[in-house]
């Protein structure tokens, strides 16, 4: 080949890889920055009660490359409806506010899911808005009929990244930052049920709402033997747990004189655990501390602690872990089912996942605790 046929073909593949970096500089730019900074337009005034990206058989299409995930999610629940799983509504849009006083109805269409919890008769799962304009929410989905009922709008726009069921009281408790201060917040499930968005005209009635003293932020929670239990993310370095105690009444709250005399609600732990980082969500399952930890476009981790009274939950002390779909959350123990929720089919997380989980799950936690 003669040198100017070399040096055109060096140059056309020079121009090749500069194409190939613009167009993925481009995409990581729509994908990762653009989306996560806007809203697409708005095209319903209701919240959307199908934010289904896929059709079931879809899901579980899409789902078949993560052979343990399919067959826990999947394999027994075939005369379950849907398979056990419930689609996340609100999606494309959900009606909310613009402020915290409730004055400025509002659609917002790049809510993203964060919290779970299950009680009797509801699947509860939280969500922000991703541009940080509308305030938060809660939708409300039947537990039998897997149909959406309703959103509860929330004061102010936490990021709501942990819920927590008080079976005892009836109380939901949710996790707010946003003082800068970490705050566990609940609302009785009355008022929760009475809730309508339309006849109401601002956000749904607060029970409690409690600083807590010794953990940087409450990034997840749940409620376990008539304790709320608190757990800090952290992208790269071991973290905590801290157990607080409620009162008869399912209050959190210990009264404290700060410098300047005036007196204010903080909560005290009971005891810390450690943690490895990157931690999303926590349940109980009998002797098991479970623990869900994701971050980015990584898979995520879901792993299985035995409960110890050194209470250290790192990696090294695992029982068995198990790698599933990017960007899972908060999970749920009922029974022996694990609920699961992904913040993939967000639309600010949509284009950058490789894996879009737009159903809570359902995972059989007798076949998990043995080691599968």
């Amino acid at each position: 080949m003669s040198k100017e046929r070399k040096g055109l073909a060096i140059r056309f593949i020079i121009n090749g890889l500069l194409i190939l970096v613009v167009i993925a500089l481009a995409y990581f730019g729509y994908a990762f920055l653009y989306r996560g900074r806007t809203e697409p337009p708005v095209r319903s005034q209701e919240t959307s009660r199908e934010g289904a990206i896929y059709s079931l058989r879809g899901q579980i299409q899409m789902l078949s490359s993560w052979e343990e995930l399919s067959d826990f999610a999947f394999e027994d629940r075939k005369e379950e409806l849907e398979y056990g799983t419930y689609v996340i509504p609100g999606l494309n849009s959900t009606r909310t506010f613009l402020t915290e006083a409730g004055t400025a109805q509002a659609v917002c269409t790049s809510m993203t899911p964060q919290g779970l919890a299950v009680t009797p008769d509801y699947v509860l799962v939280s969500a922000y808005c991703h541009t940080k304009q509308h305030n938060s929410v809660i939708y409300v989905i039947d537990k039998e009929t897997h149909n959406f009922l309703k959103e509860v709008v929330l004061p102010g726009k936490p990021h709501v990244g942990g819920l927590a069921y008080d079976w005892e009281h009836e109380i939901l408790w949710y996790s707010s930052n946003e003082t800068g201060i970490a705050e566990a917040v609940s609302i009785s499930m009355d008022s929760i049920e009475a809730y309508d968005y339309e006849s109401v005209g601002r956000p749904v009635e607060i029970r409690q709402a409690c600083s807590l003293y010794g953990i940087l932020r409450d990034s997840f929670m749940t409620f376990y033997e008539g304790s709320l239990y608190v757990g800090c993310f952290m992208e790269y370095s071991e973290s905590v747990i801290a157990r607080y105690a409620l009162d008869e009444e399912g209050y959190l709250s210990v009264r404290l004189d700060d410098s300047l005399g005036m007196d204010f609600e903080m909560a005290i732990p009971l005891d810390y655990s450690e943690i490895s980082e990157q931690a999303q969500g926590m349940a109980f399952y009998h002797d098991k501390l479970l623990l869900s930890h994701s971050f980015g476009i990584l898979p995520s981790r879901l792993v299985f602690y035995e409960q110890s009274n050194t209470r250290l939950y790192v990696n090294e002390n695992s029982a068995v872990s198990y790698r599933f779909p990017e960007r899972m959350e908060q999970i749920f123990v009922e029974g022996d089912d694990l609920y699961v929720l992904f913040e993939s089919a967000a639309y600010a997380y949509r284009a950058s996942s490789m894996n879009i989980v737009d159903r809570v799950l359902k995972l059989s936690l007798a076949k998990m605790d043995n080691g599968y």
